[in-house]
């Protein structure tokens, strides 16, 4: 094969894995668009279906616990979870308390986690009670170090009959019947 030849071949099969990547792109696009309107605007019940299932995954459930609480690193799971909180449970912002949890490698980037959650929950900077290092052998490097903001914990101040109740909730969407359809 010549030298000419081959410049061509691969020509050709860069012009394709181009073209194959856009139409993969614009597939992707379409399909997240469609997803996002298929699911479209919540009811209240939904909501609260919702916030009780994502309580269920990542709340706060060891049986010593006192209080209604939620950890996550997903700023939109947090909006969520406060959403809920204010339009199913009626919770105000004042009952809530925020800890942001880190790596110690990360302890001189505390004030900026913390006023990247105060800021992205629309939440008093005040609110934030003293973080919690974690202490590990291993000092994982985050690959978005710039995007890393520890885990936020959500707690809901007096909130221990809540707590009883989310129990309830939580086994009630356990047992729930599901539909004949599904």
């Amino acid at each position: 094969m010549t030298k000419e030849l081959f410049e061509k071949l691969q020509s050709g099969r860069r012009k394709y894995q181009t073209e194959r990547t856009k139409m993969r792109l614009m597939f992707e696009s379409e399909t997240f668009d469609k997803g996002v309107i298929e699911v479209g605007k919540l009811t209240k019940r939904e909501l609260f279906l919702i916030g009780v299932s994502l309580y269920w995954a990542e709340g706060f459930k060891h049986k010593d616990e006192s209080s209604l609480g939620l950890a996550t690193m997903d700023e939109n799971m947090a909006k969520l979870y406060l959403a809920w909180l204010k339009e199913c449970l009626d919770i105000r912002n004042d009952r809530l308390s925020f800890r942001v949890t880190a790596n110690i490698k990360y302890s001189d980037k505390i004030k900026e986690m913390e006023q990247h959650w105060s800021d992205s929950l629309g939440v008093g900077i005040d609110q934030f009670v003293k973080p919690f290092y974690q202490k590990s052998k291993q000092n994982r490097v985050y690959l978005n170090n710039d995007r890393y903001f520890g885990v936020l914990r959500i707690r809901v101040r007096k909130s221990i009959n809540i707590l009883r109740k989310m129990r309830g909730w939580i086994a009630g969407v356990a047992r729930a019947q599901l539909s004949d359809k599904i």
